[in-house]
């Protein structure tokens, strides 16, 4: 069963609230990472990747100049995007640049066309004797 966007939203609230009782460093980057797809979109979320986050600036690795450029007009909707998710003022700035080998794959959990690799278990005792 799909979950409505209404459900995924309140979710990303709670996961965000236990990770701002955290106040590790690192949590809201992993944050974003994780929740990036359904916060900007699987479409968006194939041309960019946040890739730093520090003092309410997250850093936004872009595919490409083109996309660059049109994320950048966007600033506002994307910050108003992810303060709501987070559920606070987690960002107050973002800033985009071109990622030098392209951002990675969405996750497999959320990627459609992902076929999982599985290796035998002939293969697999091969290489292991």
């Amino acid at each position: 069963m799909l979950e409505s966007a209404d459900s995924m939203e309140r979710a990303g609230k709670i996961l965000g609230a236990a990770l701002r009782k955290l106040k590790q460093e690192d949590a809201p980057l992993a944050w974003l990472e994780a929740a990036w797809p359904a916060i900007v979109g699987n479409k968006l979320a194939m041309h960019t990747r946040p890739v730093g986050f520090q003092r309410g600036c997250l850093q936004v690795a872009v595919t490409a100049k083109d996309w660059q450029r049109q994320l950048e007009a966007m600033v506002a909707e994307f910050c108003e995007r992810i303060n709501r998710a987070w559920g606070g003022n987690l960002v107050r700035e973002v800033k985009f640049s071109r990622a030098p080998s392209g951002p990675k794959r969405l996750a497999k959990e959320v990627d459609n066309e992902h076929t999982p690799f599985i290796r035998s278990r002939a293969n697999r005792d091969k290489k292991a004797g």
